[in-house]
């Protein structure tokens, strides 16, 4: 388990990595653009189950907030049952940390939530899905918020258009919006992530802006945000990890 640059978590920990592309959003995907730097001849559509690594979080002591699979996908179509079951075992085990976990593939993790049967110990496991466009979210929200557990959350990043949420807000828990990063990024708009962050300060709903772009550059700094858009909100039990 390592320590991260994600602003809005600790550690990382990747049991399972590589990945294949879905949506809009993986076009320039990041964790593809660090496999080719580290993996040498692998591929990074190659899906491999990192075994020996499910007994990470047993050796951080400190109470963390854990980005699962910032290298893939958990509920990837190459990913069994029976490896879905251990890396939750693992989480049910450890509960000191909170696990935020990220997918493009909602019905199946719906899926597997029914078949687990786990929703009475999944208080400290966060279940979002990333979007970017308005098709993204009017896709996978609505299955992830079938979904039978509490925290529920979505990550705008990259956002590549103007996304109505409002409708869904109500029954979301955490709000991530940022621009796309990388040579190759895509335009995004301040006033997309403006609008995101009005409407979730209407509904209450925190918000954490990650990154903007300005002047045709890509902002990480919040410091260097315009004042309107200096929101890095945590929900509750999240603040009091931290």
């Amino acid at each position: 388990m390592n320590k991260t640059k994600i602003q809005w978590s600790e550690k990382v920990w990747n049991p399972i990595t590589g990945c294949t592309k879905i949506a809009s959003g993986c076009k320039n995907c990041y964790a593809e653009s660090i496999a080719k730097r580290f993996w040498k001849d692998r591929k990074f559509s190659d899906i491999v189950y990192h075994r020996n690594r499910l007994a990470e979080p047993s050796k951080k002591r400190k109470p963390s907030i854990i980005f699962v699979n910032s290298m893939s996908d958990l509920f990837h179509e190459n990913v069994s049952i029976t490896m879905l079951y251990e890396i939750f075992l693992e989480m049910l085990k450890y509960k000191i940390h909170e696990y935020i976990i990220l997918t493009k593939r909602a019905k199946k993790m719906y899926n597997y939530l029914l078949y687990a049967n786990l929703q009475n110990n999944l208080n400290h496991i966060w279940f979002g899905v990333s979007i970017s466009n308005q098709k993204d979210a009017d896709e996978l929200i609505p299955i992830l918020l079938e979904c039978p557990v509490n925290n529920k959350f979505i990550s705008i990043e990259p956002m590549l258009e103007k996304i109505n949420i409002s409708r869904y807000l109500p029954k979301l828990k955490w709000v991530i919006v940022g621009a796309e990063s990388g040579a190759k990024k895509r335009y995004c708009d301040m006033d997309w992530i403006d609008e995101i962050v009005i409407n979730c300060s209407k509904s209450k709903v925190p918000v954490f802006v990650k990154q903007i772009h300005l002047n045709n550059k890509l902002v990480k700094d919040i410091q260097n945000f315009p004042a309107h858009l200096q929101v890095q909100e945590y929900p509750k039990n999240l603040i009091e990890r931290r």
